[in-house]
């Protein structure tokens, strides 16, 4: 449906709409009943919003069609324009050439023509920019785009007063989509339960009474739904976040009001209570009470403790005639909640920061201020700051009403204890599982935290899966094994003996708009409400445009039946196939029902065994010589060509052995046959002479033994073939080499003549070389010569740091007595673990560093390798790492952290700007020089080619400062860097980790579920600045956007800060370490420095392939030179 068809239809449906609220006014006035007036009411107000939802559609699409005719008629006159402009430059050039040549005064005329040419075109394109204030999109879609680019939560969406939308329709759609086909399933379940005889009665009753309030609900937001105009309400925040929650649950059921209530025989009003439940168990009931003038009104307030809950559910029911009927529901996520309580407080803490006093009230704040809010926000600050202690609003009951109800959730943290002293902790990189091959599909164990469908059973699963690592084929994990179906990518050739399926109906697959919660059949992922996708016609297998072609030819057939046949079909194949002999099953050509039973008769009773055997012998050695003589050759033309001694008359005399070999192997391939021959007849004179009842099956054996040899001498022949081939190839290419040589040498010889002070005689072309000293001393004579270093160049002193795969130790240069910090990694765990690769990166990125020497990134002297391990020579950093600074002074006081964390945003931006992701930000690789500027080191688990938008899935990082998208196995982009800046300071602002635990579990569920603890006396701007580096949704995060660290520096927290002076180092640093010698190491951990500086001994030995590995791995920087 184009613009203009939907512009129609809206128009359509806002006349309809607009005579249902002129007969609801004219019923009103007729209406004696204060109750049916105030049902008129509630009509009225519902169509009046529905009215305004289609005007603001329509103004919507009209702005939009007048742009886009305006855009068509500007093309038009530019084009004329141009054409103009065209016509005008022809007629000058014509004039010009008429003309003849002119005083000088008269070359004015050219540009005087061009600037009156050009002078239409500028004022044209002033009128277009200025005049209309529509084109420039100051009146229509200006706002409307402004609109729908705010972010809006899944909260906002359930609330009455949000206006209707496009999104919000689209969500409503989904949500009671998935809601009636649960409570379908349910009611289908509850009719199984009675007529096994098992009381399901009032289950059964109460949904079907839901199924019909859902259809109703359906219905109302289908007549709104505008094709093709739904928003992807996958985008919205907190859906990729969504986990069960434990905690305390707080619910204020106020009251409802324009609502429909059940019919009743009396003329009194209805009596309605609220049914409070969780995950479909009723927890709390209101007491029943009338509808009034004013709605229903409860007002009681429930406390339920909760574990691992995940819904939040509310039915409002009548019960006239002693019978609970449902009228409404609403319906919440706990997660939903948890999430819109923490956005708002930190909009409230962000909005107080930039509504604060000038630089000045901000660096220095009055101890009352301080102490007041702290009183407003609580200890534990999960609390809102707006005054209020959770979300009070009017939410929408379906199908009809609104119900007023506040909730507010607090998690329990009480069971985690958190260490009161900051610790050391190394990074982890999570490996890939392993890789199960079934049918080309290579399976890697994934888990899913949404309702996925296996594409196999086609059975609903969560948590753990198997999933293609190539065409992403997804299913359970004890259905991987069972697959049957071709991956896409598989490259092999198919097996003539593999079991098939004849059963090749392709689907009759068309575009169809998913308005129910429905499954792909290939990737098992739910298929995105209001979005147009793939149907099978026939079967009603769905499937997304991309993943339909991989869809198998199975129509009308279930994938679970396919593979109890495919199963069945191997199965018969495995049990009737006898034990091969020679590798091949005998051929059946006599149309025998069982030909594998006769050839084994055949076999226990052969009347002449032994020339069968006999024969059989001497072809194999036969054959076996032939391929002993191709070996033999090839391996003679392999060393001569290595050693590069072929010369013209050599390969003549080779190529004429190579013929007479040739001839041999064809006399000899013709004997064969001949005796291949004679042995036959022998054979038939022997079946003729004795008529045994086995007949049949000597001459299948026969037949058989005959394709085998054919085969064999085939093969032989055509390797025979190759190896003559690769022959002249390699001729050609050896008189190729020949020749570029003499053109060489004879170039050589020139220049070496123009060299000479005297003419000298012309040495004969055939010489093998031709001396050029002169030139050799003009290309081998650099300015400055670089150095190759050597473990033989260093003298070890102390280790400074140790990790997963090696050690640092500070050395010392023996030739200029300069200190290095030389990083050695053990190549046997590189390559055990697969890390080569992440080696490799790790020097180009040291490369990066080097190309700009950034003042707050560690620089590479040199690296290079030896037989067991690799070796980076980087700068010596003497005042130790900031972990071990923090550990001395407990923390860090507000200037000194600033101080710091500006440094490293400069640090953070120069790799972003460089598509690198960091992912180890921690105090342990952050280093401090002397004279008191930081260094960010240790590039291990970096990630190259991370532009904006770009994402990666590998997990690894500290645990404490992982974030939660990749703690839920989740693609994540370059904004992990600001969740892990984010807990850097805190780190260094409080002195302490803001998710910490025991165990590694622990601290990953803190980080999922607990808000960081701030104190009561702690800054505004620097909670939130860490409230906005900390959201756990991560398009929410500051510095997520294509500005980077540009949102980071706009914070009002850096508002007083130059970073043009901090980049030059302008700013007086805060803290100078203190060291007594150049060789001091007492600002780094005494763990380390403790131990004696060496190389722990390895037994193990690289054989030749690993340690090509590592081949091109040395560098010498431009500044390391002799």
């Amino acid at each position: 449906m184009n613009d203009i068809d939907k512009l129609k239809d809206l128009r359509e449906r806002l006349a309809t709409e607009t005579k249902i609220r002129n007969a609801t006014r004219q019923l009103r006035d007729h209406q004696e009943s204060a109750a049916a007036r105030a049902s008129c009411d509630a009509t009225l107000e519902e169509s009046q919003r529905r009215i305004s939802y289609f005007q603001s559609e329509i103004d919507r699409l009209q702005i939009k069609i007048q742009q886009q005719q305006q855009q068509q008629q500007q093309q038009q006159q530019q084009q004329q324009l141009q054409l103009q402009l065209q016509q005008q430059q022809q007629q000058q050039q014509q004039q010009q050439q008429q003309q003849p040549p002119q005083s000088s005064h008269h070359g004015l005329q050219p540009s005087e023509v061009e600037r009156t040419a050009s002078t239409p075109m500028s004022a044209t394109s002033t009128h277009s920019s200025f005049s209309d204030p529509t084109a420039q999109g100051q009146e229509g879609p200006g706002p409307i785009e402004l609109i729908s680019e705010k972010p809006v939560s899944i909260v906002d969406l359930l609330q009455s007063s949000t206006a209707i939308t496009t999104k919000k329709v689209t969500y409503k759609m989904r949500e009671l989509a998935y809601k009636l086909d649960v409570e379908k399933k349910v009611k289908l379940a509850s009719e199984k339960l009675e007529q096994l005889g098992m009381a399901a009665k009032d289950g059964y009753t109460e949904s079907a009474e839901k199924t019909l309030l859902l259809k109703r609900a359906l219905h109302k937001y289908q007549g709104l739904y505008i094709p093709g105009e739904g928003d992807d309400i996958m985008a919205t925040p907190g859906t990729a976040l969504r986990r069960p929650m434990t905690g305390t649950l707080n619910i204020h059921i106020v009251g409802v009001k324009q609502q429909t209530n059940a019919p009743t025989r009396y003329a009194g009003p209805a009596e309605s209570m609220a049914v409070v439940k969780i995950d479909g168990s009723i927890k709390a009931k209101t007491r029943m009470a009338r509808n009034g003038s004013l709605g229903i009104r409860w007002n009681e307030e429930f406390e339920i403790p909760v574990t691992k809950a995940s819904e939040i559910e509310i039915m409002v029911c009548d019960r006239p005639d002693n019978i609970t009927i449902p009228i409404g529901m609403f319906w919440l996520k706990i997660s939903d909640l948890v999430e819109e309580l923490r956005r708002m407080k930190v909009e409230a803490d962000n909005q107080a920061a930039m509504t604060a006093g000038g630089v000045h009230e901000l660096a220095v704040k009055s101890p009352t201020m301080t102490v007041s809010r702290s009183a407003s926000t609580g200890a534990q600050g999960d609390d809102l700051v707006d005054g209020l202690d959770g979300i009070e609003r009017w939410w929408d009951l379906e199908p009809n009403g609104q119900i007023q109800i506040k909730f507010n959730f607090s998690k329990d943290v009480a069971i985690r204890k958190r260490p009161s002293k900051l610790g050391r902790q190394g990074a982890v990189r999570k490996r890939r599982d392993e890789i199960r091959e079934v049918q080309g599909h290579k399976f890697v164990s994934q888990k899913f935290y949404q309702i996925m469908c296996c594409a196999l059973c086609n059975e609903l699963f969560t948590g753990r899966g198997a999933q293609c690592d190539d065409c992403e084929f997804a299913c359970h994990q004890k259905c991987a094994e069972k697959v049957f179906i071709k991956c896409i990518s598989s490259k092999g050739t198919e097996d003539p003996d593999e079991a098939k399926l004849n059963h090749r109906i392709p689907h009759r697959f068309e575009t169809f708009t998913n308005l129910a919660p429905t499954w792909c059949s290939h990737c098992g992922h739910m298929l995105t409400f209001g979005r147009r996708h793939k149907k099978c016609s026939e079967c009603l297998v769905f499937a997304h445009d991309g993943c339909s072609d991989l869809v198998p030819d199975h129509c009308g057939m279930p994938a679970e039946t396919a593979n109890k046949l495919m199963e069945e079909i191997r199965r018969r194949q495995l049990s009737g196939r006898p034990p091969a002999k020679h590798g091949r099953h005998p051929s059946d050509t006599t149309g025998h029902e069982n030909p594998p039973t006769s050839v084994k008769l055949e076999n226990e009773s052969l009347p002449t065994p032994s020339q069968f055997a006999q024969a059989e012998a001497s072809s194999t050695t036969q054959e076996q010589e032939l391929q002993e003589q191709v070996q033999r050759l090839s391996l003679q033309e392999q060393n001569k060509a290595e050693q590069g001694r072929l010369t013209v008359e050599e390969h003549a005399l080779q190529q004429a052995q190579e013929q007479q070999q040739a001839q041999q192997a064809q006399q000899q391939r013709q004997q064969l046959l001949m005796q291949q021959q004679q042995y036959q007849q022998q054979l038939q004179q022997q079946q003729n002479e004795t008529e045994s009842p086995t007949q049949t099956a000597q001459l299948q054996a026969e037949q058989a033994q005959k394709e085998m040899e054919n085969l064999r001498m085939e093969q032989a022949h055509i390797q025979l073939q190759r190896v003559e081939q690769e022959r002249a190839q390699q001729y050609q290419l050896m008189q190729q080499q020949q020749q570029q040589q003499y053109q060489q040498q004879q170039q050589q010889q020139q220049q070496y003549q123009q060299y000479q002070p005297s003419p000298q005689q012309r040495p004969h072309p055939m010489m093998p070389k031709m001396p050029t000293p002169s030139l050799k001393i003009v290309n081998k004579q650099p300015s400055h010569p670089s150095r190759k270093y050597g473990m033989n160049d260093f003298h070890f002193i102390a280790v400074l740091g140790k990790g997963n795969f090696g050690k640092v130790m500070l050395a010392e240069d023996k030739k200029g007595g300069e200190l290095f910090a030389i990083k050695a990694l053990k190549k046997e765990s590189i390559v055990k673990q697969d890390e080569v690769e992440s080696a490799r990166s790790e020097k180009r990125i040291f490369q990066i560093a080097n190309k700009e020497r950034h003042p707050f990134l560690t620089t590479l002297h040199a690296c290079f390798h030896t037989d067991t391990r690799l070796y980076f020579v980087m700068e010596y950093v003497r005042g130790g790492d900031l972990m071990m600074h923090i550990q001395r002074d407990r923390r860090f006081g507000e200037r000194r952290a600033k101080f710091y964390g500006c440094e490293v945003l400069l640090a953070l931006q120069y790799f972003h700007q460089n598509n690198i992701v960091y992912r180890d930000l921690k105090l342990d690789n952050i280093l401090l020089t002397l004279d008191g500027h930081v260094k960010i080191a240790d590039y291990g688990l970096c990630k190259e080619n991370m532009p904006y938008g770009a994402k990666t899935n590998t997990i690894c990082g500290t645990p404490e400062f992982m974030a939660p998208e990749i703690i839920e196995e989740q693609p994540y982009d370059r904004s992990i860097d600001w969740w892990t800046f984010g807990v850097l300071m805190y780190e260094m602002l409080l002195g302490r980790a803001p998710f910490s635990g025991e165990e590694e579990d622990d601290i990953y569920d803190s980080i999922m579920d607990d808000e960081p603890y701030y104190p009561p006396n702690f800054g505004r701007n620097e909670q939130a600045l860490l409230q906005s580096l900390l959201m756990k949704v991560p398009h929410l995060r500051l510095g997520a956007g294509p500005a980077d660290a540009e949102e980071v520096k706009a914070h009002p927290y850096f508002r007083d800060v130059n970073f043009d002076d901090v980049y030059n180092k302008r700013i007086p640093v805060p803290f100078l370490p203190k060291v007594s010698s150049a060789k001091d190491v007492s600002n780094f951990d005494s763990e380390f420095t403790s131990e004696a500086p060496g190389e722990t001994p390895s037994d193990y030995r690289l054989n030749k392939v690993e340690q090509d590995l590592f081949k091109g791995f040395s560098y010498t920087s431009p500044w390391a030179m002799a």
